[in-house]
Parts: structure tokens; sequence; C-alpha cells
């Protein structure tokens, strides 16, 4: 797949077309190793209702409910890709009732207050158009003792990487957690991690990320 850094951009902040069903996928493989640490960063417990914003195509469903029992799970997207392909796949667990799949439009959350155990948004926060608003909407979303992990690499990195000049904004975790304000949102963790990845030119990269793990109030 041969694209342009401002392509590259567009379909990592929303799968579309024939290009974006193999991202979903990519993006599934090569996360792997954030999207694992984040769900064991929230400390999944029995009973637990989790929501994970920018799902992707879904295929990790089956292991994220089987880290603890009487797990229910909604993922997110603003993708119709995504959210058509994560339905599809998923049809048994959702005919099981152990999970669903929302699309939305980026901004406010559909969810009623206090609907979620944890939350786990892996590589979104460079697409949020207003962060306080995203962080305000998250922590609305979360009960009380629940846990947020907002898992993204940081600015240094982000910013030797060409699609990333297209529509990105950077962060360093201590960034976003100035952002909080005075929501009910407190820092538990703050993790620096790093994987070896494989850039979009195709080159083996150490990949730096963190997980930025808050409790609410």
């Amino acid at each position: 797949m041969n694209l342009s850094p401002e392509q590259t951009a567009a379909q990592l902040r929303c799968p579309h077309d024939e290009a974006g069903a193999a991202f979903g996928q990519m993006m599934n493989l090569r996360n792997l190793t954030q999207i694992l640490g984040s769900f064991e960063a929230v400390q999944l417990q029995n009973g637990d209702r989790i929501l994970e914003t920018g799902c992707g195509n879904g295929g990790l469903l089956g292991y994220i409910l089987s880290q603890a029992e009487n797990l229910h799970y909604t993922g997110l997207e603003i993708s119709p890709l995504m959210h058509a392909q994560a339905q599809a796949f998923n049809a048994p667990f959702l005919e099981a009732g152990l999970a669903n799949y929302r699309l939305y439009d980026g901004g406010a959350l559909p969810f009623t207050d206090e609907s979620f155990d944890k939350i786990v948004s892996v590589n979104t926060v460079y697409f949020w158009d207003d962060a306080p608003s995203a962080l305000s909407e998250l922590s609305r979303v979360l009960k009380s003792g629940g846990r947020l992990c907002l898992n993204f690499c940081e600015k240094d990195f982000m910013a030797k990487l060409p699609f990333a000049a297209h529509g990105f904004v950077l962060w360093d975790a201590a960034e976003i957690e100035q952002q909080v304000g005075a929501l009910p949102l407190q820092r538990v963790a703050r993790v620096q991690e790093e994987d070896l990845a494989v850039s979009k030119d195709g080159r083996l990269v150490k990949r730096p990320y963190v997980h930025l793990v808050m409790e609410r109030a």
C-alpha cells in the first residue's frame, strides 16, 4: 500500500474505503502491545462494564472478555467501516449480550452518566478537536472509582513521523493532565514503555509510548 503521508493520516484518523480495511487490521496487530497493556493498566474486575473509544475492527474482543468474569464491552468508533467490520466479526458476542458497538461523530459520548467501570482509548488523543471537552465526556460516563487509560505516543516521537504533520495534535502526558482542570479525575499511574514496531515506510523502530491512567473521584 503506497499512500502519501496525508493519505496515511486520513486513514489513521478514520479508516475508510478499500485501504481502510487493511489499515484496521494493521493497527490491530501493530498496536497490540499498546492495546493489551492498556487493558492491563485499568485492572479489569469481575462484572466491569468497559468502554473502548476508537475500537477499530474489534479483533481482540474475545481476549478482552476473557480477562475476568461477567464483563460487558462497548466499542465506540467514528469510522463506519470499522463499526461494520467489528459488528460482523463479533456477531456471536453481540448475540450473547456480552458486547455492543456504537457509531458516533467524535463529540459527545452517546451514553448516560456513570455508565462504565473502565475506559480504554489507544492512539486517539491526536484527533481530539477539544481536549478539555473530550476529557469531560470521558469523566462523565465513568463511574466513581472507575479507571480510564489513555495510551499514546508522546510529542518527541510523533513529531518525527511524516503523517503526523497532517491533522494530528501532539501531546505529552503532562500536557494531557493539565487539560483535566477541575474534572474529578486523578492520575494514578503514568507508565512509560516502548516496543519494537514497523514504521509506515517499513523500517524497524523502537516506539516509546505512555499509559496515562486516571481514576474518577
